[in-house]
């Protein structure tokens, strides 16, 4: 038989494993919603990104044209003046916009650098936010059996002390 006591402190022992159980439930729930709002924001800068690599692909491909056309606007410029030998005045005229064409190129490459930084940086982003979510531990049911089995062996050993004591 145990004692009001040990009831109590059973009855405590097994509201705290459920307070504990729904506590870790709205911690999971919890760290869910930050997984989901980490990946939209990863999306979100992946979005980003796209759009400025397009960008970046059709500022390229205006300012090739551009030196294109005004290249060749020289070269027929120049064959019209009647400035002599034509294939001196389209490699003096080709050397310079080979210059320009390397200006491009380079201007470029440093877009796709950046963009591929950015990449990589959205991406670490969303793994420091996963990596600083930790996960809750719950309560072990062996645990909670055992304390409970201890609070009826104190409650029932306190019983018979009780009861040899009145004897």
């Amino acid at each position: 038989m145990c004692d009001i006591q040990t009831a109590l402190a059973v009855a405590g022992t097994v509201q705290s494993f459920r307070e504990k159980k729904a506590e870790n439930k709205a911690i999971r729930r919890d760290q869910e919603t930050t997984r989901r709002n980490a990946d939209k924001g990863y999306l979100h800068d992946m979005t980003k990104i796209d759009r400025e690599k397009v960008n970046a692909d059709r500022e390229k491909t205006l300012a090739e044209i551009s030196s294109k056309k005004e290249r060749d606007g020289e070269i027929a410029q120049s064959l019209n003046l009647g400035f002599g030998n034509s294939t001196k005045i389209v490699q003096a005229i080709g050397g310079m916009f080979d210059d320009d064409w390397n200006s491009i190129h380079r201007d470029y490459s440093k877009d796709v650098t950046t963009l591929q930084e950015q990449q990589s940086e959205a991406y670490a982003n969303q793994q420091k936010t996963y990596n600083s979510l930790t996960p809750p531990t719950d309560p072990s049911r062996t645990g909670l059996i055992i304390q409970v089995a201890s609070q009826g062996y104190e409650g029932y050993q306190r019983n018979e002390t009780n009861k040899n004591a009145k004897k």
